[in-house]
């Protein structure tokens, strides 16, 4: 009776060490698998970010393209409706040119951002035209002296009528088709977010499971040695 009593007890205390060692097993998996989680989480999540900021960049720079253009159209505009006068004429001139360069840094920028071969040849080729553009608005005042009579400045309105709308329409679409990439790209982030929180919390609760049965298989392997 006492050996038998003896027996059951070291039984007893295999059984213990073996449940708890499967225990054990299962939060040091548990837990490793939510310091590797967090760690890979966020390293993708960097990843990621990191491509959002280079495209937002690229929409930024963009955008204030347009506007600066639109600001030197403006000024196109005021040169020859305000030009009669050579103090006025001098002065949107002037502003003229600083928007057609603020119009050339925002898009030489863009070639140190984060493009594609496809994006760079485009603002390569919006900064070509845009050079040409200016170069025609140039040599239609070149003749006028240090004003623009409102004689000269509807002739030339006439001659030049329209010719900044074909870059207007590129520069405008080029920033619409980067917004859209910008969109698509947060909702993929989003979206990869979403899947490796899912996955994690899925292959989290297999490891969970798989303990669970683990120490239910080994109490039940001991149950029969007791009652016998």
């Amino acid at each position: 009776m006492y050996d038998s009593r003896k027996q059951a007890a070291a039984m007893s205390g295999r059984t213990f060490v073996s449940l708890a060692g499967a225990i054990l097993m299962v939060v040091l998996l548990s837990g490793g698998l939510a310091i590797f989680g967090l760690f890979y989480s966020a390293e993708k999540q960097t990843e990621d970010q990191d491509r959002l900021d280079a495209m937002f960049r690229l929409a930024y720079g963009a955008s204030r393209a347009e506007i600066y253009f639109k600001h030197q159209v403006h000024d196109w505009k005021n040169i020859l409706l305000r030009g009669s006068s050579p103090a006025e004429f001098e002065q949107y001139r002037q502003v003229f040119d600083g928007n057609g360069r603020k119009v050339d840094d925002q898009l030489r920028a863009l070639l140190s951002s984060m493009v594609t071969a496809e994006q760079k040849a485009e603002i390569e080729s919006l900064l070509a035209e845009h050079g040409q553009l200016e170069n025609s608005y140039r040599e239609a005042l070149a003749g006028v002296g240090d004003h623009v009579s409102p004689t000269e400045a509807a002739s030339i309105d006439q001659t030049l009528r329209g010719l900044d709308r074909p870059f207007t329409a590129r520069l405008d679409q080029f920033a619409a088709v980067i917004h859209e990439q910008l969109e698509i790209l947060r909702q993929e982030a989003r979206q990869a977010d979403r899947d490796r929180h899912e996955g994690l919390k899925r292959l989290n609760m297999a490891i969970t499971g798989v303990g669970a049965l683990l120490v239910l298989a080994l109490l039940l392997g001991f149950r029969p040695r007791v009652e016998g």
